[in-house]
């Protein structure tokens, strides 16, 4: 329990959210370029980020409700939510540009990274409207 309230609470630091985004990009870069020691980077500093960055001191941040909206959709019965369902319907997109990275078409690689990315943000906007309404309810 200590593990996942550490996790959580140092996750939800806006640097912590920020470069993992940036780091879905360089996933798809390494993949792409068939590059494995940017590949075992980009994923060991996936692992590693939520661990090294200190606690945000406020919920003030976009990022930081996020990653608190994302707490409150797991508290609550996810596999029974609209964003659980826009999550699965999202699966495909990410799937297809890993597949163009693997395939090295360079279009699809691109156009997918940019709808991703575009999905993530529409996600994340999701999780901070979440958030924030369970704030206002428990005021």
């Amino acid at each position: 329990m200590a593990v996942r309230r550490r996790f959580w609470s140092r996750h939800a630091n806006p640097w912590s959210v920020w470069t993992l985004m940036g780091a879905y990009p360089t996933l798809v870069w390494a993949i792409y370029r068939r590059d494995r020691r940017l590949l075992v980077g980009t994923l060991l500093f996936v692992a590693a980020n939520p661990f090294v960055s200190p606690p945000p001191e406020t919920d003030d941040a976009w990022a930081t409700r996020v990653v608190l909206g994302e707490r409150v959709w797991l508290e609550r019965e996810p596999l029974r939510s609209r964003e659980t369902l826009f999550a699965a319907a999202s699966a495909p997109v990410y799937l297809w540009t890993l597949r163009a990275a693997v395939d090295r078409r360079r279009v699809e690689t691109g156009v997918g990274v940019a709808l991703s990315m575009a999905l993530m943000l529409v996600f994340f906007r999701r999780m901070v409207r979440l958030y924030d309404e369970e704030n206002e309810a428990s005021a």
